[in-house]
């Protein structure tokens, strides 16, 4: 995935040994389903750990895009609700609501779409649902005549659309987007349910965060040398208080030209020299034994949020942002969990940061 392969081709994440912290995975029941994520043609389809789908169109030809954008996605259980959006591309009058949609070259019907103030046009409900059914067979959607209008590629969203429908349990539904049945909606499998964090953040104050992250940084001199990290990087070091007996780190690594990164660090408030690397719990999709050893627990964009005592990361696998991945982890107080994971691999235009999610929880305080 993106996050892996940004900057230097950095940011791996594996199961850490021993730690001062336990950083422990959820148990299997909190996770949920196992999230889904293929590249299918012209299509990109993923469900999280609640069985809620996303499908997008991502030219596998980034020369032959077509300039349009179309996702398509479905809550899960009996009652999910279906979206879908078009994004209006610059410089194109007609909008969906207009008819000027086209199938193959044959013209559509509006269905009443909603119209935001970008142009960006959305269905939601029994019209997404018609809409998706009427052109589950077709090849090309075009926002107008014209063999210069902007287009979508189709190639591709039929299988998407029926893994959606095979991971919701819908094949053979009244409610299926593609393989449409007499199974009532009832049968449709429920959607699971959003695990919870309890987040444990600290009104404690770090006396002398930087002196005590430049401590850490002398006593880490040989990880930060495994990474290759830049000595300029330091202007981004922090230290924050995360307990009453123990302090977070960032240390910076490598300062990009549109992202950097930091290698995390835990450390007994009072002796700074004894940090430990800090390495998050892996991310569904990514299996450890993979993951190269040389950037263990180095993130992109690191962030730290106090209020929530959440970490973040957000790696952009171009400046653009039509692809990366992002990923949340808070701390309950005994090690961190993975709250929020989003990803997107394949680069093909769209709007930046419209990553599918993969994996969420709920955040809540004590």
């Amino acid at each position: 995935m993106p996050g892996i392969t940004v900057l230097r081709l950095a940011v791996a994440l594996i199961a850490p040994v021993a730690l001062l912290i336990t950083i422990a995975p959820a148990s299997a029941q909190s996770r949920g389903a196992a999230p889904i994520y293929r590249e299918i043609k012209d299509w990109v389809v993923a469900c999280d750990n609640t069985r809620a789908c996303f499908a997008k169109y991502v030219s596998a030809n980034e020369g032959a895009a077509g300039g349009g954008y179309l996702s398509l996605s479905r809550e899960a259980g009996p009652s999910g609700r279906v979206v879908v959006k078009i994004a209006q591309p610059e410089e194109q009058d007609n909008a969906p609501s207009a008819g000027a949609l086209r199938l193959d070259g044959r013209q559509l019907p509006a269905l009443g779409w909603t119209i935001d103030k970008d142009g960006d046009a959305t269905l939601q409900g029994a019209n997404a649902l018609a809409f998706i059914r009427a052109i589950r067979d077709g090849g090309k959607l075009a926002y107008s005549e014209g063999k210069d209008a902007p287009f979508i590629s189709l190639g591709g969203m039929k299988a998407a659309l029926l893994i959606t429908d095979d991971d919701q349990g819908r094949l053979g539904n009244v409610t299926a987007l593609i393989r449409v049945g007499v199974k009532p909606a009832s049968a449709v499998l429920p959607a699971l349910p959003v695990p919870v964090v309890h987040a444990r953040p600290t009104t404690d104050n770090l006396p002398g965060p930087a002196a005590f992250a430049a401590a850490v940084r002398r006593g880490a001199r040989a990880a930060l040398e495994a990474h290759d990290c830049e000595a300029e990087a330091a202007s981004n070091d922090e230290a924050h208080a995360l307990d009453a007996t123990t302090a977070l780190v960032m240390i910076g690594c490598i300062d990009g030209a549109y992202q950097s990164s930091v290698i995390t660090f835990i450390a007994p408030r009072a002796a700074p020299l004894l940090a430990h690397l800090l390495v998050m719990p892996p991310q569904p999709t990514i299996d450890p034994a993979n993951e190269r050893a040389d950037v263990r627990g180095e993130y992109v964009s690191g962030d730290w949020d106090a209020a929530r005592a959440s970490f973040s990361e957000s790696s952009k696998g171009r400046g653009v942002a039509d692809c990366g991945s992002s990923s949340t982890w808070t701390f309950d107080g005994h090690g961190f969990r993975l709250t929020a994971y989003s990803a997107l691999d394949r680069c093909g235009g769209g709007p930046p940061g419209d990553w599918p999610t993969l994996y969420r929880a709920r955040v809540e305080a004590p």
